[in-house]
């Protein structure tokens, strides 16, 4: 695919993920804060007393008015010194018209000066929630919003409405993707958060109170961003593009649906999960899922992933399955049957009875028990649930085939190089032939010298969280947090999503993680209720008033 026709295709993608998802504000800990009373987020990284960058901060005579959603905006926003492509890296900021005093110029422009008086629903321009979506499936870049997608797609601006009339300031950054190598796409978006914060006085909105979103390739991102906040790790990268040193990158709160990350682990969850589901592996291929589910298995017990009660999680060996059996296949279980149980209260069933829908569900297999004087329901095995709803759709290298390799950890320009190295290491151990391209592949370095494994790590969000993993209380990890997922995609294992929140819910400092898997939906925006949108606009308000 041309260069062009990629380009089309990424705003496509684009457009249609920005009229559908939901938004989430990007908080870090700021310099010049317009409110003082606002919460600092910074906790464990200390940043440089002196604010550093040759970048003009936002020109305030410079604003766009939009009449029939009331809000005033700027496109075309340089967020870093040195762009690698400026299709992608620039920012659009979108503030409620309330929050503005202006004057119109001759050119049709506005000039504005904050105005802090006024209110929208209990937020003022130095309180308000600051909302930044991450639109990147697949990990793909996002094309920033330019004056000819302004003009000829009026109804894109529309949509932003949705915030900007709940009072939120509305951010869009646009990004370079796996196209370009990890880590360019969370490394842009940092770069953008430290503009915000740069500009804090100039922009509507508190810096300190950043909500960040995305689905898939963008809720992974979202969920890098929330747990990567202000890490050594990207600094390299952040001084190659030119972004401003001696502000902070974290944020307050991460929004994360169907999340596609802890790609480090992500085959051997698959097939620990899922690897049963399949018929007909080749013998070679068979071994290398079995031997796959036993390194998922060593892997949860190093954990140290504890249910709340403080009870270690771990996986034993078991009659059937592969390590089907502990407290961490327990737990598992206990997730999947709440996902059910939230289904059957949350439908009326209209013409069946929930005994009549269990029985649909145990036509072929029974592997539901019903009690209809609880209304409650709970499954035989975790295998059988996958089985009968969570089939495998991919072979056993899943996430990182020996014939179609992924661009993420590539050196750029869209070349492709192996990056599991549980997986390298399963296949040197059972003499597989291409074993060799893989171990070739995980000791090369990108232009500034970092390994594939490095910039792994990068874009692991347990990295950071995990007391076993040496990122630990090395970044500033974000207080808040919502993931949901569809119990029935067949994209990634469940245990991704329950992995991070584990993780998450143990890591001090981090107040709330709101974690559901919702019954019947797949690799989507899922909700049990409402639209997701909806939600996040009331999550983020929740999350401000424990502020």
């Amino acid at each position: 695919m041309g260069g062009k026709a990629i380009e089309i295709f990424m705003f496509k993608k684009t457009f249609a993920f920005i009229l559908t998802l939901c938004l989430i504000v990007l908080t870090a800990s700021g310099c010049g804060s317009k409110n003082k009373d606002s919460e600092s987020y910074v906790q464990n990284v200390t940043q440089p007393a002196k604010i550093t960058t040759k970048l003009k901060k936002l020109n305030m005579g410079k604003w766009l008015y939009n009449k029939k959603n009331k809000f005033f905006y700027q496109i075309g926003i340089d967020y870093c010194e040195k762009p690698v492509d400026r299709r992608y890296e620039q920012l659009s900021v979108f503030v409620p018209e309330a929050y503005m005093n202006s004057s119109k110029n001759s050119d049709g422009t506005y000039t504005c000066k904050l105005n802090k008086k006024a209110k929208i629903k209990g937020y003022s321009a130095d309180t308000a929630p600051i909302v930044m979506p991450v639109h990147t499936p697949g990990y793909a870049s996002d094309i920033a919003i330019t004056a000819d997608v302004a003009a000829n797609y009026k109804t894109l601006l529309e949509s932003f409405s949705e915030y900007t009339s709940e009072g939120f300031v509305y951010v869009h950054a646009g990004c370079r993707g796996a196209y370009e190598g990890a880590p360019a796409g969370v490394c842009d978006l940092k770069a953008a958060i430290r503009y915000i914060r740069y500009c804090d006085e100039l922009i509507a909105g508190d810096a300190e109170k950043i909500f960040v979103y995305g689905t898939s390739g963008g809720g992974a991102q979202a969920a890098i961003l929330g747990a990567s906040g202000d890490s050594e790790l990207y600094n390299p990268y952040l001084k190659a593009i030119g972004a401003v040193r001696g502000v902070s990158d974290s944020i307050a709160g991460s929004m994360d649906w169907v999340p596609i990350t802890s790609l480090d682990t992500a085959n051997a969850e698959y097939e620990w999960m899922m690897g049963s589901t399949r018929e007909g592996l080749s013998d070679k291929d068979k071994a290398v899922s079995d031997s796959l589910a036993k390194a998922f298995a060593q892997y949860i017990n190093k954990a140290d992933f504890t249910d709340k009660n403080g009870n270690k999680l771990t996986l034993k060996k078991s009659e059937k399955g592969i390590f089907k059996a502990g407290s961490y296949y327990e737990y598992i279980k206990g997730v999947i049957e709440k996902s059910l149980n939230n289904y059957i209260r949350d439908n009326d069933f209209y013409d069946i009875t929930p005994q009549e829908y269990i029985d649909t569900l145990n036509s072929d297999k029974k592997w539901i028990n019903y009690d209809k004087k609880t209304n409650k329901a709970t499954i035989t095995s975790v295998e059988d649930f996958t089985n009968a709803c969570k089939r495998a759709d991919k072979y056993p290298y899943a996430f990182d085939n020996p014939d179609t390799q992924i661009s993420l950890f590539g050196t750029g320009n869209g070349q492709v190089l192996h990056f599991d190295k549980i997986l390298a290491d399963i296949l040197t151990e059972q003499n597989i032939s291409y074993a060799k391209k893989y171990t070739s592949d995980l000791k090369k370095t990108d232009s500034l010298g970092y390994s594939v494994e490095k910039r792994l790590k990068m874009y692991t969000p347990l990295y950071y969280l995990m007391e076993s993993r040496k990122g630990y209380k090395k970044s500033n990890v974000a207080k808040y947090w919502r993931i949901r997922s569809g119990i029935n995609q067949s994209t990634t294992s469940l245990t991704t999503e329950v992995n991070l929140a584990l993780a998450l819910e143990k890591y001090d400092g981090v107040k709330n993680v709101d974690f559901e898997t919702v019954w019947e939906q797949g690799h989507t925006e899922a909700e049990r209720k409402g639209t997701g949108a909806q939600n996040f606009i009331k999550w983020v308000k929740k999350c401000n008033k424990k502020n």
